[in-house]
């Protein structure tokens, strides 16, 4: 692959994104940025992003990206790159209240993304920081096994907590984050004052639906399985997985109201390629480029008119498809960034108790 980034590539990419003030990456600084590292999830992440992003960014720069995994709670493995100058990503992926845990450290962590977004209205509520871009929705949600319960499963929270009139094996996440906002949901707390958390009337939402519990599920991976081999009537589980369950056979209905979180894009601090990086957020955030991931990924888009370009029997999969996204509410960053700690020691303290 060509070591050279060309300005005709470089200039029908940015007239196609609308960047004001395009720079041109030319000779010694073009062969020094003839590379990117991504830091992403892996698995279906990577796919997606691979079909959506990497292959065509690859061909439009003519540079190579290799992806790197995140860990699934990226402050220690982020907090160790920078500290110690070591290359393990350009662009990291991960949620607003990891960046603000990171934030929240000594020292400074992230560079600036200094992006161009000319339509600002079609992307969703929260979607952008002067650190952080989001580029993927996904959403604590209910899902349901058909086969067992048919039509008649709950399509609320307050439902799956009616346990007289809703029988079944039951399961949540063994976390406090997302757990207690469906406690309080299921407890009549109306979306709009969901936060900040009232934390004793959640615990005490959940003392009562707590012999109920069959399964406290721990990963995704778990949720998966759960929900694909029926040992469950009815769980929360994270849209992208509850998808993967369901794309892989299983009978399963969706129950739109929960919680949703932003994956989303940042830049360590003091990478070497922090302009190429820019430029490729930049990039990602095109909706037609958006569209193409959910071809491997059950992530909604952050940039609504992705939509135009998604078949909408798949677009009703996802968290941010207009009929779903209404029924959702944003994890609030702050709030965990500064109770995650005290919380989680919490939760697990009533687990076990």
């Amino acid at each position: 692959m060509s070591t050279t980034l060309t300005r005709r590539h470089f200039m029908q990419s940015t007239a196609a994104l609308g960047l004001a003030s395009p720079m041109v990456i030319t000779g010694t600084r073009a062969r020094a940025q003839s590379s990117l590292i991504v830091g992403d999830m892996g698995g279906a992440f990577y796919e997606g992003f691979k079909t959506g992003f990497y292959d065509d960014f690859e061909k439009d720069f003519d540079i190579s990206i290799s992806a790197t995994t995140m860990q699934p709670d990226p402050l220690p493995q982020f907090k160790m790159a920078v500290d110690t100058n070591t290359n393990l990503f350009d662009v990291a992926l991960m949620t607003p209240e990891h960046m603000l845990r990171v934030q929240n450290l000594d020292g400074e962590y992230f560079e600036p993304l200094n992006l161009t977004i000319d339509n600002p209205e079609d992307f969703i509520d929260g979607n952008f920081t002067e650190y952080f871009a989001g580029i993927g929705i996904y959403a604590m949600i209910m899902g349901c096994r058909q086969d067992s319960m048919g039509e008649n499963y709950p399509k609320t929270w307050t439902e799956f907590w009616n346990t007289e009139s809703f029988q079944g094996r039951r399961g949540l996440w063994r976390s406090p984050v997302t757990t207690l906002e469906i406690a309080l949901l299921a407890d009549g707390v109306a979306p709009a004052d969901i936060y900040p958390l009232d934390v004793d009337r959640a615990f005490a939402a959940l003392d009562r639906i707590r012999k109920d519990i069959d399964i406290w599920w721990t990963s995704g991976a778990q949720a998966t399985q759960l929900l694909q081999n029926g040992e469950l009537d009815m769980m929360s589980a994270w849209s992208t997985r509850a998808y993967t369950a369901i794309a892989s056979g299983a009978p399963a209905g969706l129950t739109w109201e929960g919680v949703y979180n932003i994956d989303g894009w940042t830049i360590p601090k003091g990478t070497e390629k922090v302009d190429l990086a820019r430029e490729f957020i930049q990039y990602t955030m095109d909706p037609e480029r958006q569209a193409k991931f959910t071809q491997k990924l059950a992530l909604g888009p952050a940039n609504q008119k992705a939509y135009d370009f998604i078949d909408p029997d798949l677009a009703k999969q996802f968290p941010t498809a207009p009929d779903n996204f209404d029924g959702l509410i944003l994890l609030n960053a702050e709030y965990w960034a500064e109770n995650q700690d005290a919380l989680t020691e919490r939760f697990e303290q009533w687990i076990l108790s």
